[in-house]
């Protein structure tokens, strides 16, 4: 949780810091990028990398299957990777 908390003071440095002319709107380098949206979509993609019992259960039974079975595999631990996703959305508020 430390590099959560240095990239969203990197972010505040860099929407604050070195802006002195008041004129310059387009000076933003996010443009309408809100950077709350940005930290909660960087805290769903480290959310994501990680494995759970479920995908460390499928990987540790895939040499054990055969070859022609192994897609399936693959498949169903990327479907439980995007079935983590969704709680996550609607935690962030991404989700209505």
């Amino acid at each position: 949780m430390a590099d959560m908390n240095d990239i969203a003071e990197l972010l505040g440095s860099l929407l604050s810091g070195g802006e002195n002319d008041s004129d310059s709107d387009s000076a933003d380098i996010f443009g309408d990028i809100d950077p709350e949206m940005l930290l909660k979509i960087l805290d769903i993609a480290s959310g994501i990398n990680g494995n759970d019992a479920n995908t460390a259960l499928l990987t540790a039974l895939r040499p054990l299957l055969k070859a022609e079975n192994r897609p399936k595999l693959d498949r169903a631990a990327r479907l439980m990777k995007l079935m983590r996703i969704i709680p996550l959305l609607r935690d962030a508020g991404l989700l209505s």
